[in-house]
């Protein structure tokens, strides 16, 4: 009875234990902002092309995304709320009109959410992605997060580490107490925006 007590005993303070030790774990993790991993991620790009409908996206000089219209609709569900209904309903009433003339619906103006469901997609491999220079389509991509200032932007990288896309993801980062940002940052942050477009 004495064997059987300490040994419950034992295995109540080894499970409080581990209890505590994944909360302590998990509260200095927590601590880390997202935006400071900068980790070059792979992606490997699934083919679009057996889709009825199909998305075309045309970035500049340097490449064409292609994505699955079903997919973009379907973010455009999960992405609504009170505050952007209006504006996605542009989308979506968009998406529709053209899907009724055209299996390749083009996408070449700004539309308010927009950059961020292509983002959606393109980490999780759900595109195609022509490379204009090469003149044929990539097989994968990586992605980083980059802090400009107060602004950490997610880069999407061609194999050959060229920026084809980018969308913002944090703003008002205050880091050391700093309230503004560097205006050398800025102008980098500039400069590597409008590169996407160039070829």
């Amino acid at each position: 009875m004495l064997l059987e007590m300490r040994s419950l005993m034992r295995c109540t303070l080894t499970i409080i234990f581990l209890v505590a030790s994944s909360q302590i774990f998990a509260q200095q993790t927590s601590h880390k902002p997202n935006w400071t991993d900068t980790t070059f991620i792979l992606v490997k790009l699934v083919d679009t092309s057996a889709d009825k409908k199909i998305v075309l996206v045309d970035i500049g000089q340097k490449a064409i995304i292609y994505l699955k219209e079903k997919l973009i609709k379907q973010s455009v569900i999960e992405t609504s709320n009170d505050l952007n209904k209006d504006e996605l309903s542009n989308l979506i009433h968009l998406l529709v009109s053209n899907a009724l003339r055209s299996d390749t619906i083009i996408i070449d103006q700004y539309l308010i959410d927009f950059d961020h469901m292509i983002s959606k997609q393109l980490q999780k491999g759900n595109a195609k992605v022509f490379y204009k220079k090469a003149k044929s389509f990539v097989p994968t991509i990586s992605h980083r997060l980059e802090k400009y200032g107060m602004y950490a932007h997610r880069f999407f990288y061609l194999p050959d580490r060229r920026p084809f896309f980018s969308t913002l993801e944090y703003s008002g980062i205050i880091q050391n107490n700093k309230y503004h940002s560097d205006p050398n940052e800025l102008v980098k942050l500039g400069e590597k925006l409008a590169s996407i477009r160039e070829e």
